[in-house]
């Protein structure tokens, strides 16, 4: 439903520039073979095993829209999430998974490199963080 091509630039830029700081692999869902300025710690992939990645005990963090097959997939595997609504049910799905406390819930209006990269600290070094 929601295609990662139409992000903004800008989003896309610090989407990117989070993922190139940080020293874990990231698989990231994009709906092209190839990306510019790809950082060489992320994989690009048309279609990923949602269930089989989520069930890896290697994972460490799910960035997902919240919606609600993902976030219940995310809780049956005991996936830290962090969550970036873009509309329908997504933003109270993630605002109750902030609430139960094992994820994180970022707008879009407070997307900055900042903002993404602590919060992504935050949700992988701190399970219980609310």
């Amino acid at each position: 439903m929601i295609q990662c091509v139409s992000l903004t630039h800008r989003y896309r830029t610090i989407l990117v520039q989070v993922f190139a700081s940080l020293k874990q692999r990231v698989l990231w869902k994009w709906d092209k073979d190839t990306m510019d300025d790809l950082p060489p710690n992320v994989r690009l992939g048309k279609w990923l095993p949602q269930q089989d990645i989520l069930g890896d005990p290697r994972l460490r963090l799910f960035i997902t829209h919240g919606g609600l097959l993902s976030t219940l997939e995310s809780m049956y595997h005991g996936v830290s999430v962090l969550g970036i609504p873009v509309f329908a049910d997504q933003q109270s799905n993630m605002i109750k998974v902030q609430r139960d406390g094992w994820g994180k819930v970022l707008f879009w209006d407070q997307l900055t490199f900042d903002n993404l990269k602590n919060t992504i600290d935050i949700v992988m070094n701190d399970k219980h963080e609310s």
